[in-house]
């Protein structure tokens, strides 16, 4: 009965079964499925390397008395101080956290990549659609959602998978950019281990957020200070 009525909708709709068939496929193996490296998208490769996010980097994050969040590359702050802009306290000045862990595991974050002025201006069609204002308002967008989940699920402590609800819904934030290539497994990885990190500097109010984009990584290092 199911099968029948399911076939009848398709018929409806016009499109083909083998479609279908091929569609659903490549959402159970992008979500359920490990990722290889190597199949990997790279967004950077056919790009000089002054318009590529750097293969390795170290972020110090601090927060300053006043309570604001600071970060700093190589000796150089960049991007602006934030404050978590809500009430009731909850960390989101560390939520830049996010973006490093994007740019290290997918490869992918106009937000960071604009902070550290590392655009793509040789491809002006690159740098528009896939760098531009719009996208960094999704990428912000997106880590602002997915903030909301996890903070009702403290912060993602403890899991080792995403529900495939907010998955899905990841994916349609980033429809038609570059980064929508990457497989939902990919995101889930990109997402837990932002988090793990962002736990880190939340709970010790600084650190240093350590991306490798070639083993797609994000690691959390604390700060040493030496004892006057």
């Amino acid at each position: 009965m199911f099968a029948d009525l399911y076939l009848r909708i398709v018929q409806a709709a016009k499109v083909p079964f083998a479609e279908i068939v091929h569609s659903n496929i490549k959402k159970v193996r992008g979500r359920f499925l490990e990722f290889n490296l190597a199949d990997l998208p790279d967004f950077d490769r056919d790009f000089p390397p002054e318009e590529r996010l750097p293969e390795h980097f170290e972020i110090e994050i601090v927060q300053r008395m006043e309570g604001k969040s600071y970060m700093r590359w190589n000796g150089v702050f960049i991007g602006d101080p934030l404050t978590d802009n809500i009430m009731d306290p909850d960390g989101y000045r560390f939520h830049d956290v996010f973006h490093l862990s994007y740019a290290a595991i997918l490869h992918w974050s106009p937000i960071f990549r604009g902070l550290i002025k590392q655009k793509r201006k040789s491809r002006p069609e690159i740098d528009e659609g896939e760098d531009g204002g719009r996208a960094r308002v999704v990428e912000e967008g997106l880590s602002a959602w997915i903030f909301s989940r996890a903070k009702d699920q403290g912060f993602f402590e403890g899991r080792e998978s995403l529900s495939f609800d907010l998955l899905k819904v990841v994916q349609g934030f980033v429809r038609g950019y570059e980064v929508e290539k990457c497989p939902l497994s990919l995101w889930e990885y990109a997402i837990l281990e932002g988090y793990k990190v962002f736990r880190e500097v939340r709970k010790n109010e600084e650190g240093i957020v350590i991306g490798d984009r070639n083993t797609r990584t994000i690691t959390y290092k604390s700060i040493e200070r030496t004892k006057s």
